[in-house]
């Protein structure tokens, strides 16, 4: 347990990095509480379940670790909380003893969106030999149960969430590095392992999903195949949270409405007034567009954490592109989110 604050900081589209205000716990749980500059010159980061403030705000314990939903959607899962275990471990700390404010010190400034906490417990693992492809197969190596000596390297570029293995990387005059601090295009790789359902076939599926949808005229990410050889590619897609210098502030669906992304916990419905409230008529149709598209193609796996907001500096928000689509037929013939309450037919 953290026993000092932990500094929430907000870097703008420009890089510039504010104050937001600051998070505590104790044995009772997590607090949060408004810097007031933040509160008297920009808009509310959490609008659903975060009163905009100076008053100290106690988190709900589920279901994001015992931390506010924004606060939540910088944590990683899956792949990146198996990594950060992992340093955890070779650290001689055992990672059930790691409370939820010390695992975001340890992630620092290397969230998904535009977070990030302060002081940063461990350092950025950077080692700028080492090439794309050859942290892809230490990656997949390490997800097929092969242990890997680059574990803490893996983990600095590992932030965002899934249970895929991935990488964030910057591209700068064709120089690629996974220095999360370079200036450049951001970029997401995930790789491909023989032990996904699709196999290495993962990122030809999930490349086809998007130019489907990009033909229904559903907005996505830039996104580009890498050629490994031997049949396998692996997809690199263009971070929307990110400016060439700075960042922009992203909420999942999960965070912003405290809904769980690990069982089926909301409605299209919802998600559509939530997208009217928040961004407007045009927000909420296309919603409903990619909402068809997940039943018609059979991505059961639409949990809340593959719905995302932005939020520009202005305090407006839009729409994220549409991620995470690929063919993912559920065991119980169901989808994660419901279509008015149901959750295989729509009525």
């Amino acid at each position: 347990m953290l026993n000092s604050p932990l500094y929430v900081k907000r870097t703008l589209s420009d890089g510039k990095k504010i104050d937001v205000g600051i998070l505590a716990e104790n044995s009772s749980g997590s607090y949060f509480q408004y810097n007031a500059e933040y509160l008297s010159q920009h808009s509310n980061l959490s609008p659903f379940t975060l009163e905009f403030n100076d008053e100290l705000q106690k988190a709900p314990r589920q279901p994001h670790y015992g931390v506010h939903g924004v606060f939540g959607d910088s944590l990683p899962d899956g792949w990146g909380l198996y990594l950060m275990d992992r340093v955890f471990r070779q650290n001689g700390i055992a990672p059930g003893t790691v409370s939820v404010l010390e695992r975001l010190a340890y992630v620092g400034d290397r969230c998904s969106g535009s977070m990030s906490f302060e002081p940063q417990s461990h350092e950025n693992e950077h080692n700028p030999k080492s090439t794309i492809i050859e942290l892809g197969k230490e990656a997949i190596k390490e997800f097929e149960g092969d242990e890997s000596q680059m574990v803490a390297q893996l983990a600095t570029g590992a932030g965002s969430g899934g249970a895929r293995p991935k990488l964030n990387i910057t591209i700068n005059n064709n120089l690629i590095t996974t220095d999360i601090n370079a200036s450049g295009e951001k970029w997401l790789v995930k790789f491909t392992s023989e032990k996904f359902d699709l196999g290495h076939n993962e990122s030809l599926v999930e490349a086809a999903y998007m130019e489907m949808a990009k033909d229904a005229q559903i907005e996505v990410p830039e996104f580009k195949l890498i050629n490994v050889g031997d049949g396998t590619h692996w997809l690199r897609q263009k971070r929307f949270d990110c400016t060439e210098h700075g960042k922009i502030h992203m909420h999942s669906a999960c965070g912003l409405l405290d809904a769980s992304f690990r069982e089926p916990s909301l409605d299209y419905v919802d998600l559509i007034k939530v997208a009217n409230i928040l961004c407007g008529t045009a927000a909420a149709k296309a919603v409903l567009d990619r909402a068809l598209f997940n039943f018609l193609t059979v991505n059961q796996d639409d949990h809340t954490k593959n719905w995302a907001f932005l939020c520009g500096d202005d305090g407006k928000w839009q729409l994220s592109p549409f991620y995470d689509i690929v063919y993912s037929p559920s065991p119980y013939k169901q989808h994660m989110m419901s279509f008015n309450g149901e959750g295989c037919v729509i009525t």
